[in-house]
């Protein structure tokens, strides 16, 4: 694979979401060794890494479970946040925005069909797919963290 101009206009839209993906595991990892804390959000962050280096349809669920887990993470804390501060809720509403934005990104069948292999008729049963895992994923973390382990 050469990064030429031809192919980075026919797949810059993946080459963007795995650059996104690339700099947030660059991001928690300089954030866990300042914080000396555990590697929790780093060790997750493999699930899209991994993703971004198969490029087969598991690599393509791989990468949408993560942006699932992100949402789970930003809607289901959001019982507890206090709507009456409009910066929380108005960070929460773009940063859950964006993520859509790049769900409906891998969801394009310049991405999902030509890129990954996945048509449109499956697009539906591995997003299912992809979501149950970034769920459970943060369902997962709840509990353990409720187990405070």
């Amino acid at each position: 694979m050469r990064l030429t101009s031809k192919y980075l206009k026919k797949n810059y839209l993946i080459l963007i979401v795995k650059l996104l993906i690339l700099c947030l595991f660059v991001f928690r990892l300089i954030q866990g060794s300042i914080e000396t804390s555990i590697y929790r959000p780093t060790i997750i962050l493999l699930i899209p890494l991994i993703g971004i280096f198969i490029n087969r349809k598991i690599g393509w669920i791989l990468i949408q479970s993560y942006f699932y887990f992100l949402i789970s993470n930003i809607v289901f804390p959001s019982s507890s946040i206090d709507f009456t501060d409009y910066q929380i809720v108005i960070i929460n509403v773009i940063v859950f925005l964006l993520l859509l934005l790049f769900i409906l990104l891998m969801n394009k069948q310049k991405v999902s069909d030509e890129f990954y292999g996945i048509h449109k008729t499956e697009l539906i049963g591995k997003n299912i797919i992809a979501s149950m895992i970034g769920i459970s994923i943060t369902i997962i973390l709840a509990v353990l963290k409720l187990r405070g382990t």
